[in-house]
């Protein structure tokens, strides 16, 4: 595909669109197509910016319930945007511009929509940056990508794969500070599969998990643990919680 410059949403229509939160999440339910922002919203409603992606798609995958559609869109979108800047890649702006334009009706299908509520988490980010970004319809795709990428793995989506099999496996550690650091998630990602393999058995143990590694944070620097011991170390507690 073609490369394509990146937009944002702009700031007066970010405003405009939580100032009337109702009014939007009604709008979303009852219409199929976008075609109804152009008017609601102050123009021009989006910014192209100078950086370029890879043009892509993604299939339409009904409140996310096809596993392997859910994958493919995931890597999609990792895949297209892990060359973009940091700060990007954590604005709620950008994912907007893909929720309101480029994605609109294949992420209102991604999801049951509730309400207001499920508008304000899952498509403006409303629980701040970190929870944003990992509820947010298309960010967490990317996320939960850049985040469990082997890179020295044959399969460098093999984590991607169990994480989508069961987002409980991964949802816990996202919520805390050290999901900055790809590592340490990579790590304990490794470490859990691992421990679940070997012992033949799954029970949802991960908060009580995420909160050990934390613990672990506050006597020990994390950033200096290597991937190989984080994984080590969660592989050992898994094994003692599961037991």
């Amino acid at each position: 595909m073609s490369k394509i410059h990146i937009k944002m949403l702009n700031e007066d229509a970010l405003n405009h669109l939580k100032k009337n939160l109702s009014s939007i999440t009604n709008k979303i339910q009852n219409n199929a197509t976008n075609d109804w922002i152009y008017t609601e919203f102050p123009q021009p409603m989006f910014t192209e910016k100078k950086f370029e992606i890879e043009d892509f798609t993604l299939t339409d995958n009904q409140n996310s319930k096809d596993k392997d559609i859910d994958l493919q869109n995931s890597i999609a979108i990792f895949e297209s945007c892990k060359n973009l800047p940091r700060y990007i890649l954590t604005d709620q702006c950008f994912w907007l511009w893909m929720h309101f334009e480029k994605f609109y009706g294949i992420v209102r299908n991604m999801i049951t929509i509730n309400g207001t509520s499920t508008i304000n988490n899952m498509w403006m980010h409303g629980q701040g940056v970190r929870r944003g970004l990992m509820l947010g319809v298309l960010s967490r795709c990317y996320f939960r990508v850049a985040l469990s990428y082997d890179a020295a793995a044959p399969d460098p989506y093999h984590l991607t794969k169990w994480v989508i099999e069961n987002p409980l496996r991964f949802r816990e550690l996202t919520w805390r500070t050290y999901s900055s650091e790809e590592h340490i998630v990579r790590g304990a990602l490794r470490g859990e599969k691992k421990a679940i393999e070997e012992n033949g058995k799954e029970v949802n143990v991960y908060s009580n998990l995420a909160k050990a590694i934390s613990l672990i944070g506050s006597v020990r620097l994390l950033d200096s643990i290597s991937e190989e011991d984080m994984e080590q170390m969660v592989y050992e507690k898994m094994l003692e919680l599961l037991s």
